[in-house]
């Protein structure tokens, strides 16, 4: 009984840290309807911050693929020539934990925790884009989307454009009418 009341508490935690935490914020100066193309920051050249594990040349390739794909459904075209926008990605990877206390059975309902706990290990993982006008070098748009992940997530591209998808949701930002 122990063990399924542990199980339940972690489930519900779990469950209900399952949903995606989205910020995004842009220059609402911006005219967002003149710019058509993008590029990189760093000199068009595709880079990002992120951990270790993703610098494998496989995952590097399909995180690029899937922002430049998001881009183009978007209506954007890169340019790597004369961009209107430069693009910048991060990714960060906290290790978390979480305790699940055990309750003995005729304790439960006094929700009086026994000194044993079991420990959860996870992963929470942000994603971060940023956005300038190359003209001006002002920054315009800027999201980011956390989310709890597995403790070895696939860097698959399908799961990547995903994420990327979720960080541009909102770009650009609709007309004030």
């Amino acid at each position: 009984m122990n063990k399924l009341i542990a199980w339940i508490v972690f489930l519900s935690l779990a469950v209900g840290g399952c949903a995606t935490k989205v910020s995004t914020s842009f220059d609402r100066q911006a005219d967002f309807s003149r710019y058509k193309t993008f590029c990189w920051l760093q000199g068009c050249e595709f880079t990002f911050t992120g951990p270790g594990y993703m610098n494998d040349s496989a995952v590097v390739s399909n995180l690029k693929n899937a922002i430049i794909k998001e881009m183009e459904e978007k209506g954007f075209i890169y340019d790597a020539e004369n961009p209107d926008l430069l693009l910048d990605f991060h990714v960060t990877v906290e290790n978390r934990q979480t305790n699940v206390y055990r309750f003995e059975e005729d304790r439960f309902l006094q929700l009086d925790p026994v000194d044993q706990s079991d420990v959860y290990y996870f992963l929470e993982g942000t994603l971060i884009m940023d956005i300038a006008d190359r003209e001006t070098g002002q920054m315009i748009w800027r999201s980011s989307a956390s989310r709890y992940l597995e403790l070895n997530p696939e860097m698959t591209e399908k799961n990547l454009r995903k994420g990327i998808g979720i960080v541009l949701r909102k770009f650009p930002p609709k007309e004030k009418k």
